[in-house]
Order: structure tokens, then sequence, then C-alpha cells
């Protein structure tokens, strides 16, 4: 984790967090993480802000509260618009997430073009200065294959 440790001391480095899984725990369901399928949850969401009761993770947390604030995105999978909202308001609330630093996906690969998307804001920044935070081995690894973006499973940040 050394060289990531230089990465997250350079004031330049640019963070891109998931949410489920990362900056809210996956615990939707009574005795498991998530109950419902996808989609069922694309209902369920439309009438229930499941997120509006969800805490934040104090490691989390404690390792943004000294970020720049402009320098950290979201990328986050969604089934629609007011699920993007619900996690929007969840965001700015415990992390102080701008609102237009949240991208939503809705296939979890495409959150690589929203890297290069972030990509596009800090011309010249090199690659392993874009992080992607994830709790999905896969998405990680896809980011990593296709890119040169630095990939960092959210492990990294258990105590």
């Amino acid at each position: 984790m050394s060289k990531m440790k230089e990465i997250f001391s350079n004031l330049d480095t640019v963070y891109v967090f998931d949410v489920d899984g990362v900056l809210v725990r996956m615990e939707f369901g009574e005795y498991n993480h998530y109950t419902l399928n996808d989609e069922d949850w694309a209902e369920a969401i439309k009438s229930k802000n499941f997120y509006e009761t969800m805490a934040p993770i104090s490691t989390m947390q404690d390792f943004l509260k000294d970020k720049d604030m402009s320098r950290v995105y979201v990328a986050t999978k969604v089934m629609n618009e007011i699920e993007k909202q619900q996690k929007i308001d969840f965001l700015r609330k415990h992390y102080h997430i701008l609102p237009d630093h949240v991208f939503e996906v809705y296939h979890n690969n495409d959150k690589l073009e929203v890297m290069k998307k972030v990509q596009e804001f800090y011309p010249g920044l090199p690659d392993k200065n874009f992080v992607l935070i994830d709790d999905t081995v896969d998405v990680l690894t896809y980011v990593m294959e296709h890119s040169h973006f630095s990939t960092v499973h959210n492990s990294s940040f258990l105590k």
C-alpha cells in the first residue's frame, strides 16, 4: 500500500468512489446485505428512500475530511433518476460531495467511462493520480486492465 499512500498524500489526486458498499453499508435487508433483485429494487426505490436511514462509514468520512472536495467524484450504479437523487442527497449530507460530481452508471463497467470523463477536467494529470475506489473486484479489474488509472478495493480502508 506504500505507493497508494504516495497517491493519497498527493494534493493533485482525484478520487472516484462507488457508493453501495463503499460510502454506505450494504445493509438493505433485514438479515442480509440485500433482498431484492434489480427489477424489484427499481420499483421499491420509487416509494421508499432507503438511503435516508443509512449511516455513513466513519472511516471514509475520516479519509475525506482533509481532501479537496472539488477533486472527489462518485460513479454509482443506479436503476433510475429517483435512486440517483437519493444517493446525491445522502452524499451531500454525510460527505459534502458536490451534486454535479455524482455520475450514474447503469452497468458497472461504465465506471471506466466516468473515469475518462473526470480525467478531461484535469488535463496533464498523470493517469495514476485518478483513483477508483470500489468494492467490486470485477469493476476494479476491468478498469485496471483497460486503463492506467489507480484502483483501490475498499478493504484497504479497514482498520
